[in-house]
């Protein structure tokens, strides 16, 4: 749990003693970029968010998590080619992180949109031992998804009986899903911020599983921005869970029992927008 979270920019937030926290808002209203400001207390997040998104531009804001703060002066990162010989570009990155400070926790940004695998190594006559780090995770998913799932050389194998296929060919949402879980496992973050949940496009039963294995690894924190109902989901399974509705002059803070309280008659992805 999270005792004191604070983000100091344009719009200053605090949000206190939560377990889970979804950022609800209009579209542009900046829930991508509250959510990139708590990840860049480590500067490690910034080459993940410029993958994702291509570029990162904010200047003077801080925030504070658990008594500890980082003070950021100018971020920038951009993705951009350089020509070379003809019409070739070679991509390359450029990144400045003026920012003093640090957290105690270790802090992760995902983006489920861009967990797709790009190059597949071919597996299929090439016999795979399962190293137990893989084993222990496709147990902890067992009720995520049925087979076995592995992961080998930058790829993944998807076994159910004599059913062998990349995962990636078993279901968009579910190969994304598996993935963000890989990332949770392997890299062990105390706090995971997730941007677009939505994005993953699953099963409304299947996210729900999801969301259960999100919460069953014990982080301090769980963050994500929505427009779906994936709110609702997360307030009936967390009973620590806050909602922060942002607005462009503003935010309001709602806790889970007043969501509760109110879902049978008001839905928050509207009241977010209500002048």
């Amino acid at each position: 749990m999270i005792n004191e979270l604070s983000v100091v920019s344009n719009i200053s937030v605090s949000v206190r003693d939560f377990n889970s926290l979804v950022v609800l808002g209009d579209n542009g209203v900046g829930k991508t970029s509250f959510i990139e400001k708590i990840a860049l207390v480590d500067g490690k997040n910034l080459e993940s968010i410029v993958n994702a998104r291509g570029y990162v531009r904010y200047d003077n804001f801080s925030v504070v998590i658990d008594g500890d703060k980082v003070e950021c002066k100018k971020v920038r990162g951009e993705r951009y080619g350089i020509p070379v010989s003809g019409y070739q570009l070679v991509p390359s990155e450029g990144y400045t992180y003026i920012c003093d400070g640090h957290v105690k926790y270790k802090v992760m940004i995902v983006y489920p949109y861009t967990l797709g695998t790009t190059i597949h190594q071919e597996f299929y006559d090439v016999p795979i031992k399962p190293r137990d780090e893989d084993i222990r995770f496709s147990r902890l998913i067992s009720d995520f998804v049925g087979g076995v799932v592995i992961r080998s050389a930058n790829d993944f194998i998807y076994e159910e009986g004599d059913f062998v296929t990349y995962l990636d060919n078993v279901s968009d949402g579910i190969s994304k899903a598996i993935k963000l879980m890989w990332l949770v496992y392997h890299y062990k973050p105390d706090i995971l911020l997730i941007d677009d949940i939505e994005s993953l496009h699953l099963h409304p039963l299947r996210f729900e599983k999801f969301l259960k294995w999100l919460l069953s690894r014990k982080l301090k924190a769980l963050i994500f921005t929505t427009n779906s109902d994936a709110y609702v989901t997360l307030a009936e399974m967390d009973r620590n869970s806050m909602f922060l509705l942002l607005r462009k002059d503003g935010y309001i803070l709602v806790d889970r029992d007043e969501v509760l309280d109110r879902i049978d008659y008001e839905d928050l992805r509207f009241t977010a927008v209500k002048s």
